[in-house]
């Protein structure tokens, strides 16, 4: 199945990332959002730096799965209503 503009709940990461409108604008809707943008960022540079033979594979998949175990207890985080605004970011 192709991914569209059409179905963004079918792309990577879409549950960490809800539409905002007015009537469900959250404080944690921002954070979610900016935390799943900094995962993103750095992926990327963790990629670039395998591309680059600066990581090996094995180094580069540790550090990206353990950036997404990051990104996946901040959000638990969030929707307990847990440390919001207190510096637990990636």
């Amino acid at each position: 199945m192709s991914r569209t503009s059409e179905h963004p709940e079918q792309w990577p990461g879409a549950e960490f990332s809800p539409p905002v409108s007015q009537s469900n604008f959250l404080p944690e809707l921002i954070v979610g959002q900016a935390n799943l943008r900094e995962f993103g960022r750095k992926v990327s540079v963790i990629r670039e730096l395998e591309m680059k033979g600066e990581l090996s594979r094995f180094e580069s998949s540790q550090q990206i799965k353990r950036l997404w175990n990051h990104l996946k207890q901040n959000k638990e985080d969030l929707t307990r209503g847990g440390d919001k605004f207190g510096g637990n970011t990636l």
